[in-house]
């Protein structure tokens, strides 16, 4: 399966971008950028994981860091969409943009957020959904111009990368030590929570 879903702090994640980054075998960007503002792409952990300071309209942090990453070689030259807005909604802003293209590989990072580590996440396209959404989905790219096998490789590598440094998993889902040391004092990880569901500990 091409997704992963998997729990893990912003300590865990370091590790993980950081192996990222040194594989240099994609590009890292955001999935929207702020209001008015050019697409960030991201060359270190922590120029990424700086994200997480930052601040919704309400004030609270980044409960979620949206990443699309670009696989090197497995698709066409990667241009940022332009979205617009609707002013009266957006404070005044009439645009931002957005990372989108058939072949892009989700990466979604959580935190805690009111007292509990909410997941995260990796997930892709395969070549057969891309194909039955195209006419609809309003991406940039056509299908044809991706290479879902190198993406489903870099995909499974990723995904694998996870897995290799999980300690403990609930459900399918691994948890990586951060996450680990975070439900041992109590914190819950929806949708799972103390009580309703037993931990296994070990290698993944």
């Amino acid at each position: 399966m091409p997704n992963c879903d998997f729990y893990a702090t912003p300590e865990d994640h370091e590790g993980l971008l950081t192996w990222l980054f040194a594989e240099q075998t994609c590009h890292v960007y955001e999935l929207a950028s702020r209001f008015e503002q050019p697409l960030r792409r991201f060359c270190s952990a922590q120029e990424t994981l700086a994200l997480f300071e930052e601040r919704y309209s309400t004030g609270e942090k980044a409960r979620t860091v949206h990443l699309q990453l670009n696989v090197l070689g497995a698709g066409p030259q990667f241009e940022p969409s332009r979205i617009s807005l609707d002013p009266r909604a957006c404070n005044g802003a009439t645009f931002r943009y957005a990372a989108e293209g058939w072949g892009l590989v989700q990466l979604y990072l959580g935190t805690v957020w009111r007292g509990a580590l909410e997941n995260s996440h990796t997930n892709h396209n395969s070549q057969k959904r891309a194909e039955s959404w195209e006419g609809i989905g309003g991406h940039p790219s056509q299908v044809d111009d991706w290479d879902f096998k190198r993406i489903s490789s870099f995909s499974s590598r990723l995904n694998r990368e996870i897995r290799k440094r999980a300690v403990a998993k609930l459900g399918s889902r691994p948890v990586l030590p951060g996450a680990l040391a975070l439900w041992d004092v109590g914190i819950d990880f929806p949708p799972f929570r103390h009580g309703s569901i037993e931990l296994q500990r070990g290698s993944v």
